[in-house]
């Protein structure tokens, strides 16, 4: 008898980017969040996508920006400058990010 769950856990980056998209539809994908934290910079598909993962540090939890960025291997002064381009655009702080970061002394760089 087959079981009845045989799917994979959604990636922290599909997690993500639902979570994200949850009010505006499909606009955030999971690639938008990988490249962004990898590169650095916003780096969605489209402006739209771009204006939706300023979001990303105020609204997802550390824990899964974190879980996320080890997962897809992005090197963590470019999720910390991710995190300041943000403030540059005037997005909010997110003082559960800096929190959870300032401990982190990877992230000290």
């Amino acid at each position: 008898k087959p079981r009845a769950q045989r799917f994979a856990p959604m990636s922290a980056a599909s997690l993500i980017a639902t979570h994200l998209n949850a009010p505006y539809g499909k606009v955030v994908t999971a690639e938008d969040v990988i490249a962004s934290l990898r590169s650095g910079h916003f780096a969605a598909a489209s402006e739209e996508g771009n204006g939706i993962l300023e979001a990303l540090f105020t609204e997802v939890s550390p824990d899964l920006i974190l879980q996320c960025a080890d997962q897809v291997g992005a090197p963590p002064e470019k999720v910390a400058h991710l995190y300041e381009m943000a403030l540059e655009l005037g997005v909010m702080r997110s003082p559960a990010w800096e929190d959870a970061t300032s401990s982190v002394s990877r992230f000290q760089e």
